[in-house]
């Protein structure tokens, strides 16, 4: 019993951490930056802007442009902002730096970090995922049966030789068959709720990182009105979450303008699809703006 409860355990933490990286994966990689110098890592900086909400970028001497991590040092301004901060890489690098020297950028409008709701919405997605485990698991028929203790081996053999797919012969010596009832138990089957219930959260948390998602009861058809209507509370997280990049890159081009090779950072909210071939990617666009104009028309 204690080995199935570790195990059942287990697999409720390995199924928590798979949606973590998950939600994760789709929080950090919502938007691309282009013209960076080579250098900085994006992917580092999706993670730090992710977990703790802001990220500070820099001159160094050696390295040039850098974005790393930050701790506030002594008073903050009038509006809370820090004058001075210190720089830490993950290699022991260590920097202090004036307000003039850095600019921030912060993950929200907001200014906080999204990693507890990221947490939050992988551990409610892996607790309706688990019950459906269960809930299927459990359509099997579960079987009890009730005996005598002298029976007790017996039985046991008995439902081992049936799982197993065994012929199995009683006898009367052995056992006691007027002794022994089976009671079957099957559990409703639930796991098409759970897998709605499952979706919302889905939906709820896309819309936090303001991905683009439908949650809707299917019509004969959605105009386009109808579906932006619906979009409301995505677009709004996009702009909490694009605006405060937006600034931030404006303000690096201006301050460290000698460190970009006449070239200008910026940022997008990625909307499309991966692919190698842009004339295919700008065709897809075109198709899909005359599939909103056909919905407009329609009456």
């Amino acid at each position: 019993m204690q080995r199935k409860l570790i195990n059942s355990q287990l697999s409720n933490y390995k199924t928590y951490r798979m949606y973590l990286r998950q939600l994760m994966t789709l929080a950090e990689n919502v938007f691309k930056f282009r013209n960076l110098p080579n250098y900085l890592d994006v992917s580092y900086i999706n993670k730090v802007l992710v977990k703790q909400g802001s990220i500070a970028f820099f001159e160094d001497e050696v390295l040039g442009l850098l974005a790393l991590p930050y701790i506030p040092i002594g008073k903050l301004d009038v509006y809370g902002r820090p004058l001075k901060i210190q720089v830490t890489g993950q290699n022991g690098y260590i920097n202090t730096l004036t307000a003039d020297k850095f600019v921030l950028m912060y993950d929200n409008n907001g200014r906080y970090p999204i990693w507890l709701d990221v947490c939050q919405y992988a551990e409610r997605i892996s607790l309706s995922t688990r019950v459906c485990d269960i809930n299927i698991a459990q359509q099997k028929t579960p079987r009890f049966w009730k005996t005598s203790t002298e029976n007790l081996q017996t039985v046991k053999d008995l439902v081992n030789n049936v799982d197993g797919f065994e012929n199995v012969i009683i006898t009367y010596e052995n056992l006691q068959v007027d002794d022994t009832t089976l009671v079957l138990a099957p559990a409703p089957y639930v796991a098409d709720k759970i897998d709605l219930h499952k979706d919302k959260d889905w939906n709820e948390f896309l819309r936090l990182i303001g991905v683009a998602n439908l949650s809707f009861q299917k019509k004969e058809r959605n105009i386009s009105n109808e579906i932006s209507a619906m979009q409301g509370g995505t677009i709004a997280s996009r702009f909490s979450r694009f605006e405060p990049r937006e600034r931030a890159i404006e303000e690096i081009n201006k301050k460290f303008a000698h460190l970009l090779s006449g070239k200008q950072i910026s940022v997008e909210y990625y909307d499309g699809e991966p692919n190698s071939d842009k004339k295919e990617e700008e065709k897809n666009d075109e198709l899909l703006d005359a599939d909103v104009y056909s919905n407009d028309s329609i009456e």
